[in-house]
């Protein structure tokens, strides 16, 4: 009996470790904050940007200039465990460009030179006797002719072609008009003939009534999606949806620095119309967005320089809280049925 507990007794132990790790881990990833920080410019003098993010022992760092590229490596601790560039053009395949293309420059003659004889052939071939040359036998030797001097065939053209002789005015007439005379007798017996009966699916009322009914389904649908908005859950469910996306926004912003805006679309209605827009968002970047609108020039230019930190804990605690609330599961339900 004592074994068998004592063997309960590390197995709880072992048990506790894992659950204790599981939890460790956990919290580890919830309450660590991820660190960003970014700065660059966009203006006539200078496109440059770098970005680093930082979370535990893993880093991404990223720079970006005009006339280099992107350059981007993520590090595990000090050892570089991937890294990507995009739009560098190196030596190495510059001058890998430049060798595929003498090679497709110089195919032609390669062809050429190939194809000919060589000197020392044509020399041989020179100093050969020219002998007799046999006649080459043809396909058409094979074809015997009439005895009489006239093809086989002959008889048969004779029966399509006619004699030869040119054709008078008279028959020429007489031709025609007997075409004529065919030709409007056959239109007679089409038209006699009963017309073939089209499917139902070609049919005008058959199209009309596919066409009210796609209209029927659609006023249903619209239907539906009103009674749903009207609902007291889906009413309450989108007004916390709100305050929940208001609160991740004022999470992820920048805590530090700010970005310069200079803006203008070459007309003073479009720029203030522009400025209207955004300007119901200034509650969440007034602290370290400034913009300054040109109202004559057509021009952008970005300055910027923020540092700031996400925790995942503070974004998955509120939507799982609003994700387990009751108004929210009859909302999802009654969006899936619609």
């Amino acid at each position: 009996m004592a074994v068998v507990l004592t063997i309960l007794k590390i197995l709880g132990i072992i048990l506790l470790c894992i659950i204790g790790l599981i939890l460790l881990l956990a919290l580890i990833v919830l309450l660590v904050p991820i660190r960003y920080k970014a700065r660059g410019q966009y203006t006539e003098e200078a496109v440059d940007a770098d970005f680093k993010v930082r979370w535990l022992f893993f880093r991404v760092l990223g720079t970006f200039e005009k006339d280099k590229g992107l350059l981007v490596k993520a590090k595990a601790a000090w050892f570089t465990v991937y890294q990507m560039e995009m739009g560098k053009k190196t030596e190495e395949t510059a001058a890998k460009q430049e060798a595929v293309q003498t090679d497709r420059e110089n195919e032609p003659e390669k062809i050429i030179t190939e194809g000919a004889p060589s000197e020392e052939e044509e020399k041989v071939k020179d100093a050969e006797p020219a002998g007799e040359q046999l006649p080459v036998p043809k396909d058409d030797d094979s074809v015997i002719p009439n005895p009489n001097g006239t093809a086989e065939d002959d008889t048969e053209d004779l029966e399509i072609f006619g004699s030869g002789r040119p054709e008078t005015k008279k028959e020429r007439k007489a031709r025609l008009k007997r075409e004529k005379e065919e030709a409007k007798a056959r239109k007679a017996e089409e038209k006699k003939q009963p017309k073939p009966e089209k499917p139902p699916e070609e049919t005008l009322e058959y199209k009309m009534e596919q066409f009210r009914q796609k209209i029927e389904k659609v006023e249903t649908k619209i239907d539906h999606v009103r009674q749903f908005l009207d609902r007291e859950a889906t009413q309450r469910t989108i007004e916390r949806a709100k305050k929940l996306l208001i609160k991740i926004i004022k999470h992820l912003k920048p805590k530090k620095g700010g970005i310069w805006v200079h803006v203008g679309l070459g007309s003073a209605a479009d720029t203030g119309m522009m400025l209207g827009k955004i300007v119901w968002l200034y509650p969440v970047f007034g602290k370290w967005l400034l913009i300054e609108p040109d109202f004559h020039h057509k021009v952008i230019e970005v300055k910027g320089d923020v540092k700031g930190r996400v925790r995942l804990g503070s974004l998955a605690v509120p939507a799982l809280i609003f994700y387990l609330r009751k108004d929210t599961r009859r909302t999802i339900k009654l969006a899936k049925k619609i």
